[in-house]
């Protein structure tokens, strides 16, 4: 299946602030930030590709910046941001649990992966509720299918709150591990 890489204003935009952040930050912090950095560059064309004919609302390609950067990051006040409050997700583990249980897991360093690609096959928008379709393909260090490349279909649907646009639910299983 053919995949273009998200090339919108707003996706290059967030990639810029990212990159801007990370060369504000405090001196004594650079070296870690240098190689976020440098992994950002190498990732960011692949960090979340378009079936052709979807089209991403700028929002919520937005809402996926700031919580890729705040995943890499270990930033679980980054991730709180755009996870609602009452966030579920039906994990690859298959159990469903709530937002600060997935911030416990990423923050023991078991939402470490390379090699991550989001690949977004539908987008269903409606005027309070929008739902992305998609399969990540990653590479976990730790945790199920570890050292393996994962195929992990995904389902998201997001939610207009007062905050802007934040996730509320996550599907992701894992379909294979080679």
């Amino acid at each position: 299946m053919h995949q273009k890489a998200l090339s919108s204003p707003l996706f290059a935009t967030t990639i810029r602030r990212i990159i801007a952040s990370v060369l504000i930050s405090e001196r004594k912090r650079m070296p870690r930030r240098i190689v976020l950095l440098g992994a950002l560059l190498v990732a960011a064309p692949a960090l979340a590709q378009l079936t052709p004919g979807v089209r991403m609302p700028p929002e919520i390609g937005a809402a996926y910046g700031r919580l890729g950067k705040a995943m890499m990051a270990h930033d679980a006040a980054g991730v709180r941001t755009v996870w609602a409050e009452d966030f579920v997700v039906n994990s690859p583990s298959n159990k469903v649990i709530g937002r600060e249980d997935v911030i416990g897991v990423m923050e023991q360093d078991f939402l470490d992966y390379r090699d991550f690609h989001k690949h977004i096959t539908f987008v269903g928008e409606k005027p309070e509720v929008t739902v992305v379709m998609g399969y990540d393909t990653m590479i976990p260090k730790k945790g199920p299918g570890a050292g393996k490349q994962v195929i992990r279909p995904f389902t998201d649907i997001w939610a207009k709150r007062s905050a802007g646009w934040q996730l509320i639910a996550r599907q992701a299983t894992i379909a294979a591990a080679n």
